[in-house]
């Protein structure tokens, strides 16, 4: 199978096989680059000519299709994915559920409604609601997405703005994480080839910044994801002319007030530990848990651990990678000499529970190991988040309401970008401000047109 999708183009090809798949993986050069950003380009000036409600058909049609257990594509992805990239069948069959169910055209519609206002700025000069004459959105005429390794979601959702956008897009993605954006731009050809005519999804070595270089010289927009050196690395490449939008490193974890500690709480938080296996953005570190209520904070690190163990059969762990594993050992070894306590799975690194009387931050090993960290009044939080004021993105609460405003105030004046309720983290609306930017209006243009 191909390992990448190109609109009316060949390039040469490297053949490999992964984990007995046999793929045709790209092999391409800076001047195929250059073409096909030519090619893209030409190709938008249709798609921007094409009405914005038509395209939200057009991705509609793809999402029922993949939403059809018995769709071709689809029955590709489940077959493949879990091989590819470790995911049980059935993390993956969540995953394409709760992706394509948010790319219907009520949701759809909900986003440019809640960004742009008013959908048909895009298709035309509309007066300004305030002040004089007219005014219209514009997208890029090419976007370069740069696009994460650890979720694939994240890179069909970044393709999807950018063709609401009514942008051409070229990606590069992860070569672990390729199909689910191939596999998307395949579904989109057969719904509307003119549509996946402004796609492309490429993959090349990281350590290639001579084709990123190339990419960028084309594009009037840059969407970049990854940690801090690669974004330090790539942010060099790219032209003074062209925006850029960065989505770097981030942390999430979960507050629960002394008064809010019971069973159904840890229920919910194995939710969000289990769900992607802890690899998204959204995905808990740590929970603080208040001290002084009818529930002690380490009863609470017991029941989740419980709570996990269920958790695992409903939805299977992926495979762990031996340096996870390690380091995971690791820490169930050293947490007991520091006072704490540590719940682990029955056998190998299927999931752990550390509870650590130290208040401080801790980063995760991920592969669902999460912190339990006892403070005396939530008040102290923010001061033990200091250190990670610049990475903070969502936070789950248990608190009751009328204890909820100082806190919630206070998380968001530290940098937290989405607050919501444990067990909700990992299923953000499609309008959550991802990295407390807009999804879709960062990527316009805004042309008035004043009365002459």
């Amino acid at each position: 199978m191909k390992g990448y999708y190109l609109p009316e183009r060949s390039v040469a090809e490297e053949q490999n096989e992964a984990h007995g798949i046999p793929l045709a993986m790209p092999l391409v050069s800076e001047s195929d680059l250059v073409e096909i950003s030519d090619f893209l380009i030409d190709s938008q000036k249709k798609l921007a000519a094409e009405s914005i409600f038509k395209i939200v058909d057009w991705i509609d049609a793809a999402a029922r299709c993949w939403a059809d257990p018995a769709d071709s594509i689809r029955q590709e992805a489940e077959s493949i994915l879990p091989i590819l990239t470790g995911d049980s069948r059935e993390m993956v069959r969540f995953t394409l559920d709760d992706l394509f169910k948010h790319l219907t055209r009520p949701v759809l519609l909900q986003l440019l409604e809640a960004e742009v206002g008013d959908p048909t700025l895009l298709d035309q000069f509309r007066p300004k609601p305030k002040g004089v004459g007219f005014t219209r959105a514009f997208g890029p005429r090419l976007t370069a997405h740069i696009l994460p390794g650890n979720l694939a979601g994240t890179a069909v959702y970044s393709l999807v703005c950018g063709l609401l956008a009514k942008s051409a897009n070229l990606a590069k993605v992860s070569r672990e994480e390729f199909l689910l954006p191939v596999l998307f731009a395949r579904s989109l050809r057969k719904i509307r080839p003119d549509l996946a005519q402004s796609l492309a999804v490429l993959t090349w070595e990281n350590s290639a910044i001579d084709l990123t270089r190339a990419v960028f010289q084309k594009a009037e927009l840059a969407i970049i994801y990854g940690g801090d050196e690669t974004i330090e690395t790539l942010r060099k490449e790219i032209p003074p002319s062209t925006r850029t939008i960065f989505h770097g490193h981030r942390l999430s974890l979960g507050v629960i007030a002394r008064e809010s500690i019971d069973k159904d709480r840890a229920e919910q938080a194995a939710t969000d530990i289990a769900l992607f296996d802890q690899r998204g953005c959204l995905s808990p570190h740590l929970y603080y848990v208040e001290e002084g209520g009818a529930v002690s904070p380490v009863e609470f690190a017991q029941w989740l651990a419980q709570s996990l163990y269920v958790a695992s059969y409903q939805l299977p762990k992926g495979v762990t990678s031996s340096a996870e594993a390690a380091q995971i050992q690791q820490l169930r070894g050293a947490i007991p000499l520091k006072g704490g306590k540590v719940f682990p799975s029955p056998s190998g690194v299927d999931w752990t529970v550390l509870y650590d009387p130290d208040p401080h931050f801790s980063v995760s090993p991920l592969a669902r190991t999460i912190w339990i960290k006892p403070v005396r009044d939530l008040s102290e939080i923010a001061g033990h988040l200091e250190s990670i004021r610049p990475y903070l993105q969502g936070v789950g609460l248990a608190i009751p309401q009328e204890r909820q405003t100082e806190v919630v105030l206070s998380l968001a004046r530290m940098g937290v970008n989405r607050i919501c309720a444990i067990g909700k983290m990992q299923k953000p609306p499609l309008t959550w401000h991802h990295d407390g930017r807009f999804r879709l209006l960062d990527l316009l243009r805004f042309v008035d047109w004043e009365n002459t």
